[in-house]
């Protein structure tokens, strides 16, 4: 068995902060089956100037977004240094999402904020970056690329839900796909009712309004739902087909929460029925701990501390013979950050880590670019004598 730290990373378009979670990862790696140990985890909140930067990103000049670019990785290396150093860890390697700008897979371009080689300079150690351009180039989604982790982390579950800015599901049996629009939504709707708010706390606003008819009907009938996975969405695809239809000149804010979060709700339910049952494929790699009996799915992201939606959500899944699986609330927070650095560890370590079946790329595929510190440490871990291992026979081949 071997045992790797990694420190996973994530922004995610709700805009809440940077995710970071230290995890401790026990596996063996020529069966490819592992478990891991959360350390430490922290959401460091974006100030108001952040958030501004970081959702006005896309409308920037092309200056001002590589000098963002850029700024951001400063960000995030002062943010792991303090993190590290505050909780006296040390890593083996750090793997970062970035911030989403643009995603276009259709034109074949995604772009994620903060430049490796910039973080780099804050660690003594490798740093893993850009996990969606690779499988985007091969004709992907590049994305969600979260459930390419969780089929080996939670194969214990049927369906996995993220209800981040942009609700996602993942499959045992490996199909995942972007369900709708989730917090991304529901956060700005709750700024523009109170600025002072970042979110709408259990649903209070929402509570006071009601869902309306024909708002939801023209929501539950874009086209994007009808499209087969895999499929993925991004911010530019919401600020054209969604926000449209959400007026709030025409529409109280109570009332256009309490009808998405309807919307959510429905998109979601539908999605676990479908597919809740679909046993797993027979890949030895996923070991899948497929239970008997009722279907489970575990749910996750800042949406499933809204207790209005999770109320709303838990009601309809009971209807169509779905569980909510329990789990602990540094899961719910921190998964996203501990899945990307666990896909980090499988491209350091060679390892397959984006699967055509999720994301509907020609191949499956090693994600991410990887960053040398500007001085790398004598071999320590496992890890950079695995690392090197891979470098000398690749150059045995050529």
């Amino acid at each position: 068995m071997s045992t790797f730290t990694g420190l996973g990373l994530m922004s995610g378009t709700s805009l809440d902060g940077l995710d970071l979670c230290c995890v401790e990862f026990t596996g063996d790696v020529d069966a490819d089956i592992w478990g891991y140990r959360v350390k430490f985890a922290k959401t460091v909140p974006y100030t108001s100037e952040w958030r501004e930067r970081l959702g006005g990103a896309a409308s920037l000049s092309g200056l001002e977004l590589i000098q963002l670019h850029y700024d951001y990785a400063h960000y995030m290396g002062k943010s792991v240094k303090e993190f590290l150093k505050e909780n006296e860890l040390r890593v083996d390697f750090v793997a970062t999402h970035g911030h989403t700008v643009f995603h276009q897979p259709q034109k074949k371009l995604t772009f994620q904020l903060g430049d490796g080689e910039t973080l780099a300079t804050y660690l003594n150690c490798p740093v893993v970056a850009n996990f969606r351009a690779k499988d985007v180039a091969m004709g992907g989604q590049g994305a969600p690329l979260v459930p390419s982790g969780e089929r080996f982390l939670y194969n214990q579950v049927a369906l996995c839900v993220n209800l981040g800015g942009i609700a996602n599901v993942g499959t045992r049996a490996g199909g995942a796909w972007d369900i709708c629009p989730s917090n991304m939504v529901l956060n700005k709707l709750a700024r523009m009712y109170d600025p002072n708010l970042q979110y709408d706390e259990d649903g209070e606003i929402a509570r006071k309004g009601q869902v309306l008819p024909d708002l939801l009907a023209s929501l539950e009938n874009l086209e994007y739902y009808r499209k087969p996975p895999p499929k993925s969405l991004g911010e530019e695809w919401v600020n054209k087909h969604v926000w449209p239809l959400l007026d709030t000149e025409k529409y109280r804010i109570p009332d256009l929460l309490r009808t998405f979060v309807e919307h959510v709700t429905n998109r979601v339910a539908e999605a676990c029925a479908e597919n809740a049952h679909e046993e797993p494929p027979p890949s030895p790699t996923i070991g899948s701990s497929h239970q008997q009996g009722e279907a489970t799915v575990l749910i996750t992201g800042g949406g499933a501390h809204n207790t209005l939606l999770m109320n709303e959500l838990r009601v309809k899944l009971t209807k169509k013979g779905v569980a909510v699986e329990k789990t602990d609330n540094c899961t719910v927070d921190f998964k996203e950050a501990l899945v990307f650095a666990y896909l980090g560890l499988r491209c350091l370590l060679g390892k397959e880590n984006v699967f055509a079946e999720t994301t509907g790329a020609r191949e499956n595929c090693i994600a991410g670019s990887i960053h040398q510190p500007p001085i790398l440490e004598p071999v320590v871990t496992s890890m950079h004598a695995h690392f090197r291992y891979l470098l000398r026979r690749q150059q045995s081949y050529s």
